[in-house]
């Protein structure tokens, strides 16, 4: 009996982040939103951004919460597999 399920992502085209999440995954970047406000279309880009190749959004049935799994390397992640770099991103742009 698998515990899990390999889902599909979904993209929506016309998907706009709410500014609540905007201002949740900024926080978790370590933007300042006062401070940092002309580097807010970091966090919109990196909430957009689609999965890399070879990875899935996988649903744990046990807790239903999402993880990033890349089915060519057996690496999973509970972060999207793009933060690391929209860190950098931030990082670099400040």
């Amino acid at each position: 009996d698998e515990d899990y399920i390999i889902l599909e992502e979904e993209i929506d085209p016309h998907y706009t982040p709410s500014a609540q999440e905007i201002a949740e995954y900024a926080e978790w970047l370590g933007l300042d939103a006062d401070r940092d406000a002309s580097l807010l279309w970091i966090c919109i880009e990196g909430l957009k951004a689609p999965l890399p190749e070879n990875w899935k959004p996988v649903q744990d049935l046990g807790t239903n919460e999402i993880y990033y799994f890349n089915l060519a390397t057996g690496e999973s992640t509970w972060d999207h597999p793009c933060d690391e770099h929209y860190i950098r991103v931030f990082e670099e742009e400040r």
